[in-house]
Formats: structure tokens, C-alpha cells, sequence
């Protein structure tokens, strides 16, 4: 049991040893807004609270106004997992892949990526609150919601708080609650605590960030320092400075009380299921399908006779669509024109 279940963790584990535990309260920004030739994104940061969140935006944007330029097209917003080091490198194959169907929106949540730190604790209550912040800054009444892994626990209390701004949700090989799966996330736990302190000394050795980047760039091999590889993706060499930039500030103290605080967050969705009435793609990997308990909690999260809630397990690892992308996008798409018919049916029958 507790081999299978750090499958479900090892990259998350591997993106924590990476982050090298850089703790700083300023990050260096990219322009606010910024799109090249051989970009097909925006990039933005949007003020929460006095603090300064990254979101990326996908599709067809409108640069004059920073935004989509139709509005029309239903809005994606993707939340990544717990301590993912960069969110925007994690999803950007995923979001090039959809953003013909759908205006697709990455959060870099507090502490993530090239955001601020945050200067509350990391409860759900507090992280989705600012997420619901986030889409109001941006005009953004409803959306499809999109999370992976821990994502998946800020995710089912976050379409229970706010529902009238999620109007179907995607859960990407989510994390649930099951009481067979307790002790060894407690376990995991104190184990990613153990390697942030680790790490920060690993930090310590170098006089200056300026010196770390460059150690980095010049060897990633060496740091463990290299970007997700996802079969037939090829990132370019402004993704490698924006990821070696993000690394940098990675594993601060934001991360660090959210990982302390992830037991109290998933004992909070403990019984919790999926409103009958909400639209539910659940995706789960087939390396993690082979957990019973993984299993069972995600189909105790939804209600197949609800007609809502469907679940497929889909070849591949935790992060699914780095070696199947086509198996992800495939039901993303199936299942958002199955959608469409329902809401247009329901239009006309009104």
C-alpha cells in the first residue's frame, strides 16, 4: 500500500526536492503583459488582496485590452497541484492543446510560480478566496474548472462555496479523502516537510539567487532542474529561464504552511460529494487505478445516477497528459460537446 501510494506523490515529491527551498518576499517580475512570435499566451498578474498572483491566458487574445479576445468561448481555468514549482510549464502543453475549444486561464496560486508569497495561512478557505478573487479581477462570472491532485481538495470546496461561478468541473487524477489513505498522506507529509528543510540548506550554499539561477542553467542535470517531459512536446528556451526563474522561488514558506496544512484540508472535504446538478469529469490514471482506495474515493465524491458525474481511468502516470495527451483531451472534448447539447436542449425547451 504505501509503494503505491508514493507513486501517486513521486513527481510531486520530485518537484519539491527541485525547488532547492528559496524563500523570498519579492519576486522578479515579467512584464505585466507580454506576448512574442513565437508565444501563443498572455501573460498577467492580477492584485489579490495587495499581493501580486501570475495567471496565464491561452487562446485568442486580444493584446490592446490583455484579455480574450472572444468572449463568447467558454473560459477553462486550470489549478495546479500542491507545491507544483511552476504551474504555467506543468500546464502549458495541456493548454495549447485546448485552446482552440476553450479561452484557458492558469493560476499560479500565492507561492506558486512567479506569484507572491502569501501573507495568510493556506487553508482552503484562504486559497479559494483568492481564486474567487482572481476571477472577479478578470471579469470572469463562470467557468469550467480544471484541477490535478491536490488541487482537486481546494477544487470540491471551492464549487461548494462559490457554486454559481463553476458551471462543470474536470478533476485530473485528483487527490480524495479515504480513511485507507490517511496515515500514508501524514506520512507524505512530514516526508515533503523533511526535504524543504533539506533543500533550503542546499539553498544556504550559494552567496547569492544570482549565483543559484546561473548553477542551475549551466547544469540542470545536476539540480534536478529540468522541465516536465511530455511525449512529442518540445519547450522552448524562454520556457527554460521562466522555469530555472520559478524553481528559484519555489519551496518558500507559502508552500511550507500549505503542505503543514494539508491534512486539516482534506479531513475539510472528508463526506463531501459533487452537487447532483454539477456537470463532473473525473480522469484517474491507470497506474493509480490499480489502489483500491483511490478508487473508491473518487467514486464516493460523485453520484452516477445524478446522469452529472462521470469517471474513465486513463492510461498513464499522476500527471496523465504528459505521455497521453490525446486520451485527456479527447474526454475533455467529448465530454464538453455532450455539454453543449444538454444546455442547448434545456435553452430550447424554455
Amino acid at each position: 500500500m504505501k509503494k503505491s501510494l508514493k507513486q501517486v506523490y513521486q513527481r510531486m515529491i520530485v518537484s519539491m526536492a527541485i525547488m532547492i527551498g528559496m524563500i523570498f518576499s519579492i519576486p522578479t517580475y515579467v512584464n505585466a503583459s507580454q506576448k512574442t512570435m513565437d508565444d501563443d499566451f498572455v501573460s498577467r498578474y492580477i492584485t489579490v488582496y495587495g499581493k501580486k498572483a501570475h495567471v496565464l491566458l491561452y487562446g485568442d487574445v486580444d493584446l490592446a485590452e490583455n484579455d480574450f479576445a472572444d468572449k463568447s468561448k467558454t473560459v477553462l481555468v486550470m489549478l495546479p497541484g500542491l507545491a507544483s514549482p511552476s504551474p504555467h510549464m506543468e500546464f502549458k502543453p495541456l493548454a495549447q492543446a485546448l485552446d482552440s475549444e476553450f479561452n484557458v486561464v492558469i493560476i499560479e496560486p500565492l507561492g506558486y510560480g512567479l506569484s507572491d508569497l502569501a501573507s495568510t495561512d493556506r487553508t482552503a478557505k484562504n486559497i479559494n478566496q483568492e481564486l474567487n478573487k482572481m476571477l472577479d479581477e478578470m471579469g470572469i462570472n463562470e467557468c469550467l474548472l480544471l484541477v490535478h491532485s491536490f488541487g482537486g481538495v481546494y477544487g470540491m470546496d471551492f464549487v461548494r462555496d462559490y457554486p454559481e461561478k463553476v458551471k462543470g468541473f474536470i478533476a485530473i487524477d485528483n487527490t480524495v479523502y479515504d480513511p485507507d489513505l490517511i496515515e500514508e498522506l501524514a506520512a507524505e507529509k512530514e516526508y515533503i516537510l523533511q526535504e524543504i528543510e533539506q533543500f533550503n540548506r542546499t539553498r544556504d550554499s550559494f552567496s547569492s539567487i544570482q549565483e543559484f539561477q546561473n548553477a542551475i542553467a549551466q547544469n540542470p542535470e545536476k539540480y534536478q532542474v529540468e522541465l516536465p517531459q511530455v511525449t512529442g512536446y518540445t519547450y522552448s528556451e524562454r520556457d527554460k529561464e521562466e522555469y530555472i526563474q520559478a524553481v528559484s522561488l519555489g519551496s518558500n514558506e507559502t508552500i511550507k504552511n500549505e503542505v503543514s496544512l494539508m491534512d486539516q484540508s482534506l479531513e475539510a472535504i472528508k463526506g463531501k460529494k459533487f452537487p447532483d446538478s454539477l456537470p463532473v469529469l473525473t480522469m484517474i490514471s491507470s497506474s493509480n487505478a490499480t489502489m483500491p482506495a483511490w478508487v473508491t474515493g473518487h467514486r464516493n465524491q460523485l453520484n452516477f445516477e445524478s446522469g452529472s458525474h462521470e469517471l474513465y481511468t486513463v492510461e498513464g502516470s499522476h500527471y496523465i497528459w504528459y505521455t497521453n495527451m490525446s486520451g485527456v483531451v479527447d474526454h475533455i472534448k467529448e465530454w464538453k460537446s455532450a455539454l453543449d447539447k444538454e444546455i442547448e436542449s434545456e435553452e430550447n425547451e424554455n
